[in-house]
């Protein structure tokens, strides 16, 4: 009797450790869908220089659960918070004079809400936050990765400090990438650190390190 060649799985499929059990699915349904879920951070952080679009961030955070997103409020100044607990997430837009003068931009002052931050949370960074980020997060980290694992997956870090203020004892890493800003925070100390942020920006955006750190976080 001849046997039936085995079936492939998508090509370009990745297994997580973190990953969810399988259950009863079909492997092949099992990896399509923690390629989704990785495609979320990376589809997000996509859409940062963007235009910001609440029907599309909600298209994309659809599958974890959100079923809202709403837009800059009608007495808004030049930037809002964009907090979307559901998913453990949070994006800074910016109206386009705002953000040309934080970044050195040149997006026309009659363009649209402009997507420059977005984050990937876990308790402790905020408390609209209960849950932490559930999808894989840009380089194959995750929520629950160490802070050697980003400093494997991203290089050696542009900052590396401790912080100490009333409420937050942790450690923070920074690259400066080409035109992005990438800050990983972490809560708690040497082994029982846990990641509470990931943050992605435009260069500039982050103005309380602007004079500290300009060589990292100005443009």
């Amino acid at each position: 009797m001849a046997l039936r060649p085995t079936p492939k799985l998508p090509h370009g499929s990745i297994t997580y450790h973190a990953a969810p059990s399988l259950g009863h699915r079909p492997i092949a349904t099992y990896e399509a869908e923690v390629s989704r879920v990785k495609e979320i951070s990376e589809r997000l952080v996509a859409m940062i220089g963007q235009p910001f679009d609440s029907k599309k961030v909600r298209e994309v955070l659809g599958s974890l659960g959100v079923k809202r997103v709403s837009g800059p409020g009608a007495f808004s100044s030049s930037e809002e918070i964009i907090w979307i607990p559901r998913a453990s997430v949070r994006i800074d837009i910016y109206q386009a004079q705002k953000l040309n003068g934080l970044t050195g931009s040149n997006h026309p002052e009659d363009e649209a809400w402009i997507v420059g931050s977005v984050e990937l949370l876990a308790p402790g960074s905020d408390d609209r936050i209960k849950a932490p980020f559930s999808g894989p997060l840009p380089m194959g980290l995750t929520i629950g990765s160490t802070p050697q694992d980003c400093i494997d997956a991203h290089g050696p870090p542009d900052l590396d400090e401790e912080h100490e203020r009333p409420g937050f004892s942790g450690r923070v890493l920074a690259w400066r990438k080409e035109h992005l800003n990438l800050v990983i925070t972490f809560a708690g100390q040497e082994r029982e650190r846990t990641m509470i942020s990931h943050t992605v920006c435009l260069i500039g955006c982050i103005g309380a390190w602007r004079h500290t750190h300009p060589e990292v976080f100005a443009p």
